[in-house]
């Protein structure tokens, strides 16, 4: 004969513990594309009329950035935003809260007067210590259509500075910005002896910021693969 098993009841020591919940704080992730080219975008209407639009850009981005930005697709996430802006622009619309709209105008000849020409550079600002960020851009229509503006950590201070350098050429507006760095006196404008100065700042405090300024040195072009027709270090 089997004994029956009796059903005590529960005490102290032999109640289970229950599970206390676990808080999640959730992670910020942001994935950014300093530098974009080729933007496109597209309008439509979906099945309750509300408008939508699909933006397409085209960017040179590191293996490591596209693994974070995978990662993020593929996992549960929260909803995602995106940014998209430029140093340089002629004019932008502003939108008021009682439905009127202001057009805001670049000051184009207040620009053009602080210009800096090959001939007479500007002062440069504290020598930089190490290049955080590098961003390029071409305007065709502009006197100097090539332009650079080079982000970077003040030597001493510590102070996150920020630069622009411009000329006919890829090459030209590189040795501009770096000149306007401190890396390089202003008197400078033979590509190797900036390209000289860069590797020896790059030396001290390694930046993949710095090496693209590098590359542009070494194929003239932004491109920063093979140099583009037209585009020299002259800029003939």
């Amino acid at each position: 004969m089997t004994k029956k098993t009796e059903n005590k009841p529960e005490t102290k020591t032999t109640k289970k513990p229950e599970a206390k919940p676990e808080v999640i704080n959730s992670l910020k992730v942001e994935v950014n594309f300093p530098n974009i080219v080729d933007l496109k975008q597209a309008l439509a209407f979906d099945a309750d009329n509300n408008l939508l639009i699909k933006i397409q850009f085209t960017a040179r981005v590191d293996q490591f950035e596209i693994f974070r930005l995978v990662n993020l697709l593929k996992q549960p996430h929260g909803s995602l935003f995106a940014t998209i802006g430029s140093p340089q622009s002629a004019m932008d619309f502003k939108f008021t809260k009682d439905g009127k709209i202001e057009i805001l105008k670049a000051q184009i000849a207040a620009e053009k007067a602080k210009t800096p020409t090959l001939d007479t550079p500007p002062e440069p600002g504290p020598k930089a210590a190490k290049i955080t960020e590098v961003r390029f851009n071409h305007i065709p229509e502009e006197k100097l259509p090539f332009g650079v503006l080079i982000e970077y950590v003040a030597d001493g201070t510590g102070e996150l500075k920020t630069v622009a350098g411009r000329g006919k050429s890829a090459t030209e507006a590189v040795i501009a910005g770096v000149r306007n760095c401190g890396v390089v006196a202003a008197d400078v404008k033979e590509p190797f002896e900036v390209r000289a100065a860069l590797e020896d700042l790059n030396h001290l405090e390694p930046s993949a910021e710095c090496f693209k300024l590098l590359r542009v040195l070494d194929v003239g072009s932004f491109d920063l693969g093979e140099a583009r027709e037209g585009e020299t270090e002259k800029g003939e």
